[in-house]
């Protein structure tokens, strides 16, 4: 086998799969983002409100009901929590 029959054989490096593979992927991530960079820049989410926004928004946090001080609000005291009642403790009606 002569030299030159080995170097036939061989491909250069930009006609095998591979090295294409190796650089396509980070590309791919690049070109992605570059993509979310220019929508971040061109959509943007503004987090300054304008000052009636502002109070609007304040006004609305101060309308909301404050909790009850002696427990949670939200529970019922005369729905039966299924436990069993104490010694001596008695309903409305006067049951045990």
């Amino acid at each position: 086998m002569k030299v030159t029959d080995a170097v036939d054989k061989f491909r250069p490096w930009y006609k095998e799969p591979w090295p294409w593979v190796a650089i396509a992927i980070p590309a791919a991530a690049v070109i992605a983002g570059a993509i979310t960079f220019y929508l971040a820049v061109s959509h943007p989410d503004y987090l300054v409100v304008e000052d009636d926004q502002y109070q609007e928004i304040k006004s609305g946090l101060r309308a909301q009901p404050e909790s009850d001080s002696k427990g949670d609000s939200d529970v019922d005291p005369k729905v039966d929590s299924g436990a069993a009642p104490e010694a001596g403790v008695q309903d409305d009606k006067g049951n045990p």
